[in-house]
């Protein structure tokens, strides 16, 4: 959502007159988030760096996170790749200190994104693992779903077959456990894509006419239709 700037402005000023740091420290965020969905990044900056000053005085640290996950998307927007990664490791770190499990899972899934934007495969595989095993520690489903989805392809690419697939099948068995049928029909894609990379064309043709009834059932005939073509390419009929 867009901020209101504005507003935001004028809550600032009016935090300010009542002297209340997290008053001001929430306000503050609210603005530099403003300012960064503008791209003023020198308003930004300004922002976030008195934000910090504040979490820091207020011993905040999930606060500490979230303002240098902010300053991450700063970096970014900046063009500097490598200065983001060492946001998002002292956000880590923050999250880490303040016990919060779903902080360090989130971090570590942006970590991962901007690792493979550089080309660090192999590091955003890594970071992705990790996060899983944080969602895994607190039961977390949908956000097990959703890091499986990103990767298993990732996996795939890196040539860590085995991983893969049993990366696909945790990412069916959840969509499934969670009514996500397009996203369990995509996961039946990618196991049938590792059992035709070893071989295995009628269990891959299997997967395959699981995804197409599950494409249909959704009223998703163009997706069906790459399916059934695929299915008789692997001579499955």
């Amino acid at each position: 959502m867009k901020v209101d700037l504005l507003r935001a402005l004028e809550r600032l000023d009016e935090m300010r007159g009542i002297d209340s740091d997290e008053g001001v420290a929430n306000a503050l965020f609210e603005v530099a988030v403003g300012y960064l969905q503008r791209q003023s990044w020198e308003a930004a900056a300004e922002a976030l760096d008195e934000t910090l000053h504040l979490c820091v005085k207020l011993d905040n640290l999930p606060g500490q996170g979230q303002v240098r996950l902010r300053l991450a998307d700063l970096a970014l927007g900046q063009q500097e790749p490598a200065q983001a990664l060492e946001h998002l490791a002292a956000a880590e770190e923050c999250f880490q200190w303040a016990g919060d499990l779903s902080g360090q899972a989130s971090t570590l899934e942006r970590r991962a994104r901007l690792l493979e934007q550089t080309g660090d495969l192999d590091g955003a595989a890594a970071a992705l693992e990790r996060a899983l095993g944080l969602a895994g520690k607190v039961d977390d489903r949908l956000s097990q779903l959703l890091l499986n989805q990103y990767l298993a392809p990732l996996l795939r690419r890196l040539g860590r077959v085995e991983e893969a697939y049993d990366s696909y099948r945790r990412l069916g068995a959840l969509s499934q456990e969670l009514n996500e049928p397009q996203r369990e029909a995509l996961a039946l894609v990618g196991v049938a894509t590792l059992l035709a990379q070893r071989g295995e064309n009628h269990e891959a043709a299997r997967a395959l006419s699981g995804a197409e009834e599950i494409f249909n059932r959704l009223g998703l005939p163009r997706q069906a239709a790459r399916v059934v073509a695929e299915r008789r390419r692997l001579g499955g009929g």
